[in-house]
C-alpha cells in the first residue's frame, strides 16, 4: 500500500504544477482543475474507484499532456446536453494519439461546464474493453 501512498503524492503534486495546457487541436487551453484529478479516483457516481484502477488511472497521467498537444483531430465529441444535477451543459470531447516511449493509444477526456473553461476529466488507454454499463439516466 506504501507504493500506492507514494504514488498518489507524486503524482497529485504534478497535477497541480501543471496549471494549463495549450490545445493546438482545439485552439484553446485546457485547465487542470481539482476535479479532473478527482474523477481519476472517483467515478462519475462518486462511488471510489478500485486500488488497481485508479493506480492504472494515475500510471497513465504523464502521457495526457502529450495528448493534448498532438492531437491532430478530436476522436469523439459530445455537444452541450443540459445536466440537471449541475444546473448546466456539458459538453465532451476526446482526443486520441500514440505517445509515449511504447506508442500508446491514449484516450484523453475534456469537458466544458455552462461557459466555463476546457477542463482535463480522464484518461485511458484505447485497448481497454469493459464490460458496458447501462445509459446513465438524469
Amino acid at each position: 500500500m506504501a507504493n500506492y501512498k507514494d504514488l498518489l503524492n507524486e503524482r497529485r503534486a504534478w497535477y497541480k504544477n501543471i496549471g494549463s495546457v495549450y490545445c493546438p487541436c482545439l485552439k484553446t487551453d485546457i485547465i487542470f482543475n481539482s476535479k479532473g484529478f478527482h474523477h481519476l479516483k472517483y467515478d462519475g457516481f462518486g462511488k471510489s474507484r478500485s486500488v488497481k484502477e485508479y493506480t492504472y488511472r494515475m500510471g497513465l497521467l504523464p502521457l495526457v499532456i502529450p495528448v493534448i498537444k498532438n492531437a491532430k483531430s478530436v476522436y469523439k465529441y459530445t455537444p452541450p446536453d443540459y445536466v440537471k444535477s449541475a444546473n448546466k451543459s456539458v459538453e465532451y470531447w476526446a482526443l486520441r494519439e500514440a505517445v509515449g516511449k511504447q506508442s500508446t493509444r491514449v484516450t484523453v477526456i475534456l469537458r466544458k461546464v455552462g461557459t466555463g473553461n476546457v477542463t482535463f476529466h480522464s484518461v485511458m488507454k484505447q485497448s481497454d474493453k469493459k464490460t458496458k454499463r447501462p445509459p446513465r439516466k438524469l
